[in-house]
């Protein structure tokens, strides 16, 4: 349709002006051949400046066009114009009918439009120099303007962007077209009143021929800086090598004219390659790696290499490119091929890349390489931030993530379940065998848990040995089959260059139980239930509240227990201890209780432990060392004679500074180091052995005596029982409650009985409630006996209130240095 507007738009012209028919200067139609080969020449030579998409062409076709409108008649003008401009269209090898058509209707429409301005300004009656001079300028820069606008309004219907072409195009061209119009029609009027002077003519043409010349080319440098400064800032936007990619081939594409391009990123040591964008039909036999012998010459090569479709065919590479010859540009970094850019198919007025487009590719590719090892070295890092080092797995932010991410679906209503896995003993294991070993352990349990899960769920190591699996569901029936499944990982065991291990792991399990719970909550509770099964050699545990120790409310209470120890809050409160054969009171135990202000009373089970797990035991401990001995100096003042015995934490027994501290009070209270007794679990025994025998030994030199507590309850070692300096064994209160009703907790409270008789020890029952359990105590030939059936703890005030009103007879003298078994023979 526009090539029709513009030749109807040219016969208009003619038709309706016959006089434009007949040239100005009457002449032969043999002008014709030398205007034609004129118009040739200017456009063959013409002088291409490429911005983006768009080709800004620099030409003489003034010249011609002005002798033309002097010597041929417009008919003939238009058919010599678009006869040379044909052939010179064929020359350059363009392709596509319509840009034939649309540029032949456009050349003549060039024409007439010249010959109509020329003559609508030209007038013959008031024909002057200067008039013609200025007739031809205006018809001139009328008809190139003309030119440039409908250049821009056809590839607008393609490419769109009218009103920015028009602006670019005119601001380009105009200062070229007046200075060549001028010159065109000062030569046009020395061959017409001047003959002789035209020769000298030339010479402006050559001076404007080398001004557009070096116009142009300071124009194409100008716009190739644009070119890369708008390409650096591009892909400078984006951390991603993809994005960057795909952000540059569109660049790219604009500025080399590229109908098809390919961006090929190498990835890692092994050099593996990838597309990561491409423009135009994809381009075939792309390098398949850094290390692909065809393209090898070329990918290491320095800057861009232009390649010629023979050289294409020699190495075997068949691009699939239809015409014109391609540019591969390597990018390398740090010694590292990271990629290769390949452009092929040139659009524009050159059917080829030539040596300068090289270098704009290479240019770019350097450009490209800076902007990518940034996003690789980002990448790097991002990964680093969110994965696991040593397994490759997700760490623990990026696995808090995805549980929140879970969480939050569906309205936040979303069922999950998160389940914690540890290896038991893992620090045994690298203590013992190395670290190294340990490595191996957590990476052949990845290979496991990878293998057992595949891709069904969310797998992280968010700890030295623990790992964690998050499924999107909370069915009890597939939560406990899944972490059975887990459990089977450690079936087989761990074969090791030098040795071969059997690893047992524990499960801990927690679920939203479709209701809204906090990802960080949902964390810590599968964390809890997994230490309570490491603990508990119970496999896998689910998280209940009885099993937390850890909740809010406990670090509420840690905060109150720190503030009662700094300010002495804690009590100490006593329990008698009474010789089941005489009767008589010979000591009490000290047990620590606390009052809060707000709570009420605080079971002491609950605070010691908070105690013991966060450090605070050791001034616990201290307190009612401090208060016990005290005690006895006001009861040795009034005259009795007990012993006092009090709890020793694990931490106690392997603490260095217990005896120091211990030897301090009694100096200073001046009590004799007998008349404390110590007492001991038989965990604690068991924890650190060759500490708390030491530590066993220098309370014996110190002249304090110890006890073990709760005998039955733990996994003694006779061994150690044989060796330590202990006085005293304190039969637990489980056996002893139940002893009347139960037969085997009789037969365990009979043997607890012999065995400390005959290892020269005392035995003392715990819990004691009633007459009946004292008498069977006697009869079983029990010796100290404590419990509610005697007397609850009480404050120190009310236990002295209690040894004078009790009925009870009270030792006058200690008993304890050289105690043994009344009316009974010491049998060892």
């Amino acid at each position: 349709l526009l090539s029709a507007a513009l030749l109807g738009a040219t016969w208009g012209f003619i038709l309706l002006h016959p006089d434009l028919i007949e040239p100005l200067q009457p002449a032969s139609l043999w002008w014709a051949i030398p205007t034609g080969i004129a118009f040739v020449l200017a456009e063959r030579f013409a002088y291409f400046v490429e911005y983006r998409r768009d080709a800004l062409i620099y030409s003489l076709s003034e010249v011609p066009l002005a002798m033309a409108v002097l010597y041929l008649g417009a008919g003939a003008a238009v058919v010599t114009r678009v006869c040379a401009g044909l052939l010179v269209f064929v020359m350059m090898r363009r392709t596509g009918w319509y840009k034939a058509l649309f540029n032949a209707c456009l050349w003549a429409f060039e024409v007439a439009l010249a010959f109509f301005v020329f003559h609508l300004v030209q007038n013959e009656q008031t024909a002057t120099t200067d008039r013609f001079v200025l007739a031809m300028v205006l018809a001139l820069v009328c008809a190139t303007l003309v030119d440039a606008v409908m250049v821009s309004v056809a590839i607008s219907l393609f490419e769109g962007r009218l009103v920015s072409r028009l602006r670019t195009e005119v601001n380009t061209v105009l200062t070229v077209v007046l200075v060549a119009s001028a010159t065109a029609a000062i030569l046009a009027s020395f061959s017409i009143y001047w003959p002789e002077l035209t020769a000298m003519g030339l010479i402006p043409l050559v001076a404007v021929w080398l001004v557009m010349r070096r116009y142009g080319r300071a124009a194409q440098q100008l716009r190739d800086f644009e070119a890369l400064h708008r390409l650096s800032s591009s892909v400078s936007r984006s951390l991603h090598r993809d994005e960057i990619a795909r952000t540059a081939i569109g660049e790219i594409r604009d500025i080399l004219r590229s109908d098809r391009a390919a961006i090929v990123l190498f990835h890692g040591v092994s050099g593996e390659a990838s597309v990561a964008a491409q423009i135009g039909e994809p381009l075939l036999d792309l390098p398949r790696g850094s290390d692909d012998s065809r393209w090898l010459a070329f990918s290491t090569a320095v800057g861009a290499t232009l390649l010629e479709p023979i050289v294409l065919a020699s190495l075997g590479i068949g691009l699939g490119i239809r015409s014109g010859n391609a540019i591969v540009a390597p990018m390398s970094a740090d010694g590292r091929l990271i990629g290769a850019l390949v452009i092929a198919e040139r659009g524009g007025p050159n059917a080829k890349f030539d040596a300068n487009d090289a270098l704009r590719a290479g240019a770019m590719a350097d450009r490209l390489t800076a902007a990518l090892r940034n996003a690789e070295l980002h990448e790097q890092i991002e990964d680093e931030a969110w994965r696991d080092s040593l397994t490759g797995l997700a760490n623990r932010t990026a696995f808090e993530r995805a549980v929140a991410a879970s969480c939050d679906a569906d309205g936040g209503s979303a069922a999950v379940s998160v389940l914690m896995l540890g290896i038991d003993r893992f620090r045994e294991v690298n203590e013992t065998l190395g670290y190294h070993v340990g490595d191996e352990i957590l990476k052949e349990t990845t290979r496991r848990l990878t293998t057992t899960l595949g891709s069904t769920s969310e797998l992280a190591r968010v700890a030295g040995d623990e790992f964690a699996i998050l499924l999107a569901d909370d069915d009890p029936e597939l939560v406990a089959s899944m972490a059975q499944r887990l459990l089977d990982v450690s079936l087989d065991s761990f074969r090791l260059p030098d040795a071969e291990l059997v690893i047992d792991v524990s499960v801990g399990v927690a679920t939203t139980r479709r209701r809204q719970v906090d990802p960080g909550t949902l964390l810590r509770r599968a964390d809890v239930a997994m230490h309570w099964a490491k603990q508990h050699h119970t496999g896998v545990e689910v998280y209940r509240e009885e099993i937390d120790h850890r909740t809010p409310a406990r670090l509420s209470l840690l905060a109150d227990l720190r503030s009662a120890l700094e300010h002495c809050h804690l009590d100490v409160y006593f329990q008698p201890k009474v010789d089941l054969v005489t009767g008589v009171v010979v000591g009490a135990e000290a047990l620590v209780r606390w009052e809060h202000p707000t709570r009420g009373f605080v079971p002491p089970i609950e605070f010691v432990q908070l105690a013991e797990t966060t450090g605070l035991i050791t001034e616990l401990t201290d307190q009612v060392i401090a208060k016990s001995v005290a005690a006895l100096r006001l009861l040795n003042d009034i005259g009795l004679r007990l012993d006092i015995s009090l709890n020793l934490s694990t931490l106690d027994l392997v603490d260095e500074h217990l005896v120091d501290r211990l030897r301090s009070h009694l100096d200073a209270q001046q009590v004799p180091a007998d008349q404390l007794t110590l007492e001991i679990t038989e965990t604690a025994l068991l924890e650190d052995g060759a500490r708390a025998m030491q530590t066993a030994e220098t309370l014996q030199a110190l002249g304090v005596n110890l006890s073990i507590d709760d005998f039955g309850t733990g996994f003694s070692s006779l061994s150690y029982l044989r060796l330590l300096p202990v006085l005293e064994l304190k039969v637990d209160r489980t056996f002893v409650t139940n002893m009347l009703a139960d037969e085997r907790d009789e037969v365990i409270v009979r043997s607890t009985i012999d065995l400390g008789h005959n290892l020269g020890m005392k035995v003392t029952a715990e819990g004691v409630e009633d007459l009946a359990t004292q008498r069977r105590l006697r009869e079983l030939g029990c010796d100290l006996a404590q419990g509610f059936g005697i007397s609850r703890p009480l404050p120190l005030s009310h236990f002295v209130a209690w040894l004078t009103t009790s009925g009870h007879e009270v030792a006058r003298s200690s008993i304890q240095g050289s105690w043994k078994p009344v009316n009974r023979p010491l049998d060892i």
